[in-house]
């Protein structure tokens, strides 16, 4: 299976979200020359059915020419209760997809942004949602390793608070399930008990024990959650000097951070 596993040699380099999936249709050459400027060597692409298979292609060609390996990326808060539909035809459309191109035009991996706790009913419900989810993730993986490309999922920073079904915390059964986990970390600040160091403690911990590579994930999106949750107002120049911070608190600790996401990266202020 073609993990891409955290290493020293990735400190410097950046994974990003596309969302807007229609960008790899316009000028394919130009959006990987951008993200080689920004250092970017991982891409988690939303898939768009309504693209055809040729500009993924084309685009996926244009990127791996890069060293930027692109995964395929996608997930709704239903599809851990009753969104079942809507995830088989995700997983058919990727088993299709990688049989049917080169090997150098395929996906790399499969990324999965599901956030259940958006279920209207997850405070009341949320054991028998976390029990679903975790059994959704699962199946990922199984999935994900039958096209013999790595699982990697979003998570919440408090995810470690929540208990799973199997007498552990939910971060750890899923840091466990997956091959890749990125913390959805959105703070705006390194240090200090809010920020980006002590928020990810326990994940980078569970990411050393179960060997799964761990990703901070920092916000570029406008945010009203709060002025400490997104870079979006601070600027790229701020930003770098944060993350430069938890790299000098943690030396010994290979991290890679994912920034979210790739649009709103490249409009915010230097």
């Amino acid at each position: 299976m073609g993990t891409t596993s955290c290493s020293a040699s990735s400190q410097s380099s950046f994974s990003t979200w596309i969302w807007n999936t229609s960008t790899i249709k316009k000028n394919p050459a130009q959006l990987v020359q951008t993200m080689k400027d920004k250092q970017i060597d991982r891409v988690y692409l939303q898939i768009n059915r309504d693209i055809p298979f040729q500009a993924y292609q084309q685009f996926i060609k244009n990127a791996e020419s890069a060293d930027i390996a692109v995964y395929a990326l996608d997930g709704n808060r239903t599809w851990a209760t009753s969104g079942q539909t809507e995830y088989e035809i995700f997983w058919d459309w990727c088993a299709r997809y990688q049989q049917q191109v080169p090997e150098e035009e395929r996906f790399s991996g499969i990324h999965l942004d599901v956030e259940p706790y958006l279920l209207p009913d997850w405070g009341e419900n949320q054991r028998n949602i976390v029990k679903q989810y975790e059994e959704m993730v699962n199946d990922a993986a199984s999935r994900a390793h039958s096209l013999n490309v790595p699982l990697g999922v979003d998570l919440p920073f408090w995810f470690d608070e929540i208990d799973s079904v199997n007498n552990e915390s939910l971060a750890a059964s899923l840091i466990q399930a997956a091959d890749e986990v990125t913390i959805m970390a959105y703070r705006n600040i390194a240090e200090g008990a809010n920020g980006l160091i002590q928020l990810t403690k326990t994940e980078r911990q569970l990411g050393n024990e179960f060997s799964t590579p761990i990703e901070i994930g920092l916000e570029t999106m406008p945010s009203k959650e709060g002025k400490y949750v997104s870079f979006a107002n601070k600027g790229e120049a701020y930003m770098m000097e944060e993350i430069n911070k938890m790299r000098q608190a943690m030396p010994d600790e290979s991290l890679r951070f994912s920034i979210h996401h790739f649009d709103s990266w490249v409009k915010m202020k230097k």
